[in-house]
């Protein structure tokens, strides 16, 4: 009896934390213009963990109707406990019928310091765009001056989970410690 009731405060208290975070997708440096990461719902609350490795990465959004489009990049903090560096060269943009509707440089930006206390991580928050958008296609285009280093996009604000997703997230989620978080 004590048992099951230990397990069911266990499983509640994950299924808690997963509605509260975005579902973390790994793409290192397997992204293109050719092949772009495919965004399918726009409004979901996703992380996708990228390393620029030499050249910009992708991101493809086709929706059918008005939606709510955020997107915010983000890099990890290696020392949160030092002086905040305000200032990190990671931009995007975004692309809708090959017109870019939205920049943002990195470098001019004013980055903060970030916890997000699901998955214990530390980043800097950086540029973030957030407003309806028109049915229709769009690119998000990561990238900087060298087309170097680590980032995390995060696209939608609805955290949806279900059991499958949610144990794909913690898996997911304990192999970013292995790379992204390590310098």
């Amino acid at each position: 009896m004590e048992k099951s009731i230990i397990s069911g405060l266990i499983m509640s208290l994950i299924l808690i934390t997963a509605i509260y975070a975005h579902q973390p997708v790994i793409v290192k440096d397997k992204v293109s213009e050719e092949n772009p990461v495919i965004v399918k719902d726009p409004e979901k609350s996703y992380a996708f963990y990228g390393i620029l490795t030499g050249k910009p990465h992708y991101y493809k959004i086709t929706y059918d109707k008005t939606f709510n489009l955020y997107v915010n990049i983000l890099v990890p903090d290696y020392s949160p406990k030092t002086a905040p560096i305000e200032k990190h060269d990671i931009s995007f943009e975004i692309i809708k019928n090959g017109k870019v509707i939205f920049a943002v440089e990195g470098k001019e930006s004013t980055w903060k310091r970030f916890y997000e206390p699901y998955g214990r991580d530390h980043y800097y928050m950086g540029p973030e765009f957030d407003k309806k958008a028109e049915a229709g296609a769009y690119i998000i285009k990561v990238f900087n001056k060298e087309n170097r280093g680590k980032y995390a996009l995060a696209t939608g604000k609805v955290e949806k989970f279900t059991i499958v997703s949610l144990i794909g997230a913690l898996r997911t989620a304990k192999s970013l410690d292995s790379w992204f978080f390590k310098p």
